[in-house]
C-alpha cells in the first residue's frame, strides 16, 4: 500500500499553533488536502484532527474510508465511512487493504504521523509551508523512529506566500 502524508506546517515547522485553531491555513492547503483525499478515497487522522473537521469539513462523507486513530474505540462513529481504531499502523494498513484500498493519506496529527513513521510505512510526504511563525505549538513529529532520509521530488509554489514540498521517503530496510 502506498502511504502519503499531507500536512501544513508553519515556517518554523509546527503543525498547529498554541490555540489549536486552523485559522492560519491557506485555501490552497484546504483544496490540496481535499483533492488528495478524494483521489485516494482513504484517509487516516487522529482524534483531534477529526474533531476539528467533523462533521462539516470531513473530506470523505459518503464514500471511501476515514480511519480515526483513537483510544476511544467504543464510541459510535456518526458516519458509516468512519472507523475508530487503536490498532497498530500495520493492522490499519491490513484493514484498508481488505477494504480494497491501494493508497491512503494521513492528514494529522503528531501522534498518528509519528506512529506511521516509526513503523517505516510512509512512502511520500507533502509539506505545505505556510507563511507564519508560531511561538509555540505542535511539532510535526514526536519520536519518528530515528532518522529518515528523504528525496525531494517537487517544489511547487501554491500562492504568493505558500509552497508545497513533495518528498519521497527512503525505506530503512
Amino acid at each position: 500500500m502506498k502511504i502519503s502524508l499531507y500536512m501544513a506546517i508553519s515556517a518554523n515547522g509546527l503543525i498547529s499553533n498554541a490555540r489549536n485553531a486552523p485559522d492560519w491555513l491557506s485555501n490552497e492547503y484546504a483544496e490540496g488536502m481535499m483533492g488528495i483525499v478524494q483521489k485516494k478515497q482513504a484517509v487516516i487522522m487522529g482524534k483531534t484532527t477529526y474533531k476539528i473537521l467533523a462533521p462539516d469539513y470531513l473530506p470523505l462523507k459518503t464514500t471511501g474510508t476515514t480511519v480515526v486513530f483513537t483510544n476511544d474505540i467504543n464510541a459510535t462513529p456518526p458516519n458509516p465511512t468512519v472507523v475508530y481504531t487503536n490498532k497498530t499502523p500495520q493492522e490499519i494498513v491490513s484493514m484498508l487493504e481488505e477494504k480494497g484500498h491501494e493508497e491512503v493519506v494521513i492528514i494529522g496529527g503528531t501522534a498518528t504521523i509519528s506512529e506511521f513513521m516509526k513503523a517505516d510505512l510512509v512512502d511520500e510526504i507533502y509539506l505545505i509551508v505556510e507563511p507564519v511563525l508560531f511561538g509555540s505549538g505542535l511539532d510535526l513529529f514526536k519520536e519518528p523512529g530515528g532518522e529518515h532520509k528523504l528525496n525531494l521530488i517537487e517544489v511547487m509554489k501554491l500562492n504568493d506566500n505558500t509552497v508545497q514540498l513533495h518528498y519521497g521517503v527512503k525505506k530503512k530496510s
